[in-house]
This record gives structure tokens, C-alpha cells and sequence, in this order.
């Protein structure tokens, strides 16, 4: 009987320790595709030149409404204490991403995203998801966890095309006070986060111009 135990026993031990090395083997695996994938990006910016620099839609969907022109103000009166982060609020460009349910970069882009905000950063930056029918959309959003962001599903694309001319994602909308200051097609969220950085450190330079906004 004690034979019997201990054999079964040795059983489940050879059991664990195969399901511990494929488990192992699994995360081994990934790692070098995600470390693949990484360096597989592009870190170029390019300018959208067909995009409608210096305009403002005509309004902004829900989703987006924090965008507006007057938006920050707004938000600063009504809480007193932010009074002193009016004027940066206002002067801050803000990245709209526009990404595509069947575009596959887009798709890593939004992978980059979820990445941030899973570590508790990344919340600044707002999503425009284009797609065929909404509810692939709301898919889109659920799996990436970009309900964590200020998003709007934009189905067929018609909005994002009306009001700024934009049909190429993934592309960066890069509003500020309610107007689109440049249009980039990016791959990296990183880059495309260090060019915004350098266009802040230096508004009003290059106004309503791609290239001067710190594209490579």
C-alpha cells in the first residue's frame, strides 16, 4: 500500500515539475518576441501633411469633451484649488491617438499603451478608435483597457476625417486649446511621447507646423 502512495505520490511531483518547466518555457518564449517587438519599432516621426493644422472640429464627441478650446478653464473654475495649474493646462499639447481595429501596428500601439497604464502611468493621452462596425470597436477598447482613457469610437472613421482630414493610423493628433497644432504617424508611443515633450518645453515655435514640433 505504502508503495501505491508513494508512487502516486512521485506521479504528481513529475507532473508539477513538467507543468513548472512549461510554464517556464512559455514565459521564456515571450519574452524575446516582446523584446523582438520592441526593437522592431520605428522611433521616426513623420508630419501628416494633408491633415488640417490650426483648425478645431466643430465639436468634440463626449468622450473627448476635455479637449475643447476653454476646457482647462473650466475645470479650473470649478475647482479653485487647480487655479494654479490653469495657465499649463492650457498651454500643454495633448495627443489624440488615432488607431484602427484592422490596423496591426495600431494594435501594438494600443498593446504600448495598456503597458503604461498597467504600471500607473500614460494617462494623459486620449484615443480615437476608427473601425468598420462600433461594437468591434468597443472590443478594441475592452481588450487594451483604453476605457482607462479618454476615447471615442469613431465608426467608419468619419469623424476624424470630416473635421481634421485624417485617414492614416496609426496617427498622434496633437491638440492644443482645441486646436490641431500637427498631425505625426508614429509607431512608437515612447518617441512619439519625447517629441511632445520637446514641443512644450518650446510653445509657439513653429506654430500649426509639423516639422517643428520635434518630428525626426
Amino acid at each position: 500500500m505504502m508503495e501505491i502512495f508513494f508512487g502516486a505520490v512521485l506521479l504528481i511531483l513529475a507532473a508539477a515539475v513538467v507543468l513548472l518547466f512549461a510554464m517556464f518555457g512559455e514565459l521564456t518564449s515571450r519574452l524575446p518576441t516582446e523584446r523582438a517587438e520592441a526593437a522592431a519599432r520605428d522611433p521616426e516621426i513623420w508630419p501628416l501633411e494633408d491633415a488640417r493644422l490650426g483648425t478645431a472640429p466643430a465639436g468634440w464627441p463626449g468622450g473627448l469633451a476635455g479637449l475643447a478650446a476653454g476646457a482647462a478653464d473650466r475645470d479650473a473654475d470649478r475647482d479653485a484649488d487647480r487655479n494654479a495649474d490653469r495657465n499649463a493646462d492650457r498651454d500643454a499639447a495633448r495627443p489624440v491617438l488615432v488607431l484602427s481595429t484592422a490596423c496591426s501596428t495600431c494594435k501594438d500601439v494600443a498593446a504600448q499603451l495598456s503597458e503604461e497604464l498597467d504600471r500607473g502611468a500614460g494617462g494623459d493621452m486620449a484615443v480615437v478608435v476608427s473601425t468598420a462596425e462600433r461594437a468591434r470597436g468597443e472590443r478594441f477598447v475592452q481588450r487594451y483597457g483604453l476605457h482607462r482613457l479618454a476615447h471615442y469610437v469613431d465608426e467608419g472613421g468619419a469623424w476624424v476625417a470630416e473635421e481634421f482630414n485624417v485617414r492614416m493610423s496609426p496617427t498622434a493628433l496633437v491638440v492644443r486649446d482645441g486646436r490641431l497644432e500637427s498631425a505625426l504617424v508614429f509607431q512608437d508611443v515612447q518617441a512619439l511621447r519625447t517629441a511632445i515633450g520637446q514641443a512644450n518645453a518650446e510653445p509657439g515655435t513653429g506654430q500649426n507646423g509639423n516639422r517643428a514640433k520635434g518630428v525626426a
